[in-house]
């Protein structure tokens, strides 16, 4: 039996936000998502409610199966044949995003940072960490993270506050005016979708201290990436506006070379490049351990490390197709049309069924539960043969 390793509440928060601040910190569809207008604001607002109800039934998953990794808990409320069909689901969803961050930021670099660079050259130098540090496991990355994060945070304060003399409020107004409820909620729900951080949560709550809270944790993982969220949203509308932002493939990027340091500070937005490439490293190796993890449930293999390699030559090779060089590709698939489309079904619909079958086999299941704690007499520690050794 291998023990498994321990992660802080701190470094799963901070997985979480790292992960969740990618997407703004890269594109901002939030920007063209209705009413797609001044109160883009609001609809942020109304988007930490939506993303709340999303994760509900990932939530009671994870409080009420804790100790057992997801591979477990579907084993247990589905049974052998139905839990590989939804590991094969949740495995779909992790290498889809990992394929699609990896495009995402390829393109990005392309336009805005290395034009001169080759796309293999880009994937290789980011696929090596990436490979690297998922072989090494949960507590590498949670440890990661907490490097990583922290700086992440740090630049979207600084740029925040270089940029107040620049900002004009007007930019804000008329507020309410322009905006449907129906529109604001519809552009929440957008938003909301596109949150995929619960499947981090429910992949990493096996791997958390026993005496934390994962509802605590989770709580103020999504406050706090709301918070940096709108440190981020606010001053890129104020600075560039709403028109000229919405047509920007990466706004922030764009706001972050208009402010400007002390007068011996020459080309800040070299920090948000320096925040930019590790924390897309830390996210794509969150998504290549997962989708290496849930793989190796579905096959029983002894490790998950035999899937990591593959996982990231897969996503190489998705990057390197010629239809997904283009930016009006990437666009598409990161538009309200499709993407949070693909994601939703994974993190809110599978863990609903999976739910809904628990509440259905409820009575059975319970005395599993109390059998497999009678057998194993450690409550806190659980076998988990698809982990391995995973970096501690």
């Amino acid at each position: 039996m291998n023990r498994k390793p321990n992660i802080t509440s701190i470094q799963l928060l901070m997985m979480s936000v790292g992960s969740a601040l990618m997407f703004p910190y890269t594109f901002m569809p939030i920007i063209n998502t209705p009413p797609a207008n001044q109160d883009v604001w609001i609809v942020l607002i109304f988007a930490v409610f939506y993303i709340g109800l999303i994760s509900m039934p990932s939530l009671i998953l994870m409080n009420k199966f804790r100790g057992y990794n997801v591979i477990e808990l579907t084993e247990i409320i589905l049974g052998k044949i139905f839990s590989k069909v939804a590991l094969l689901c949740f495995a779909f969803v992790f290498l889809f995003c990992f394929s699609a961050c990896m495009a995402i930021a390829a393109i990005f670099s392309n336009i805005a940072l290395m034009p001169e660079t080759p796309t293999w050259a880009f994937l290789i130098f980011a696929c090596v960490p990436i490979s690297y540090a998922a072989y090494k496991g949960a507590g590498t990355i949670g440890r990661l993270a907490c490097f990583i994060v922290p700086y992440i945070m740090f630049t979207i304060v600084v740029f925040f506050l270089m940029g107040i003399g620049q900002m004009d409020l007007k930019e804000l107004q008329p507020v309410l005016v322009d905006s449907t409820l129906l529109k604001l909620n519809l552009g929440a729900f957008f938003t909301g979708a596109r949150y995929s951080e619960i499947l981090i949560f429910l992949i990493f709550s096996f791997f958390l201290e026993q005496k934390v809270s994962i509802n605590k944790t989770y709580a103020r993982a999504l406050c706090l990436f709301a918070i940096f969220f709108a440190l981020m949203l606010l001053p890129t509308i104020l600075v560039l506006g709403i028109d000229f932002a919405s047509n920007q493939f990466n706004p922030y990027f764009i706001y972050t070379r208009q402010v400007h340091g002390f007068d011996f500070i020459e080309k800040v937005h070299a920090f948000n490049t320096l925040a930019w490439f590790p924390g897309l490293i830390l996210k794509l190796t969150i998504y290549n351990f997962m989708g290496s993890f849930v793989l190796s449930g579905v096959f029983k293999t002894k490790s998950y490390k035999g899937f990591v390699i593959p996982i990231s030559v897969l996503g190489f090779c998705v990057c390197l197709m010629p239809v997904m060089k283009k930016t009006s590709t990437i666009l598409f698939l990161a538009s309200d049309q499709v993407f949070p489309w693909l994601i939703l079904p994974f993190t809110f619909i599978l863990p609903l069924i999976i739910v809904t079958a628990y509440f259905i086999r409820r009575k059975k299941i319970d005395v599993i539960l109390e059998q497999k704690k009678a057998e194993a007499n450690l409550p806190d520690t659980v076998s988990n043969p698809a982990a391995g050794n995973s970096g501690i």
